[in-house]
């Protein structure tokens, strides 16, 4: 399943809060990597403004996502609906409830995320790790953290974010394989 098949899922409002989300991680990773790339031991006025640039486009990208992820429904095929209905009838589960007396937090995950969806995870995965290695090597520094790893770790943690988010909102409406 390609990113075009998994994009006409979502609902219209989802769609431009993710589209927000990414132009704001851009813009924050653009401002970050400007301030890693050309400042020097100490920040100008006007690197320290795209720094600051760099932290708000941040929190614009998560917001964005986040809500995009909260005003999102999961998806659920007909057959599942179905099997669904069937089987809370079988159990005896009363008009209104969700599951039997007992076993309301039982949540089903049986089958796995189309590779695509999982890429996102995998990246999310990825660039925190990044994040975690400059923060390492800023500790490690005798001076403390620099400018230029302080930077790069809000890059990694705005790829993070919008991996890790994008994430969240395609496995909401991507349809799961089921194990065989």
């Amino acid at each position: 399943m390609t990113m075009s098949e998994v994009w006409p899922l979502l609902r219209p409002l989802c769609r431009k809060l993710a589209l927000l989300g990414w132009a704001a991680s851009a813009a924050g990773m653009a401002a970050g990597l400007a301030v890693a790339i050309a400042s020097g031991t100490r920040l100008s006025p006007m690197m320290s403004n795209l720094q600051l640039v760099s932290g708000l486009c941040m929190a614009v990208s998560v917001g964005s996502f986040v809500t995009a992820a909260a005003l999102q429904p999961r998806a659920r095929s007909q057959a599942q609906s179905q099997t669904r209905s069937r089987a809370r009838s079988q159990a005896g589960v009363e008009r209104g409830s969700i599951a039997p007396r007992g076993r309301e937090l039982q949540l089903d995950y049986t089958g796995e995320f189309p590779a695509t969806v999982q890429a996102f995870l995998l990246g999310s995965l990825a660039f925190l790790a990044g994040a975690v290695a400059f923060a390492c090597a800023g500790l490690v520094l005798q001076s403390g953290p620099s400018v230029q790893s302080v930077a790069f770790c809000q890059i990694f943690l705005l790829g993070a974010a919008a991996s890790g988010f994008t994430f969240m909102l395609f496995s909401k409406v991507a349809p799961r394989h089921a194990e065989r």
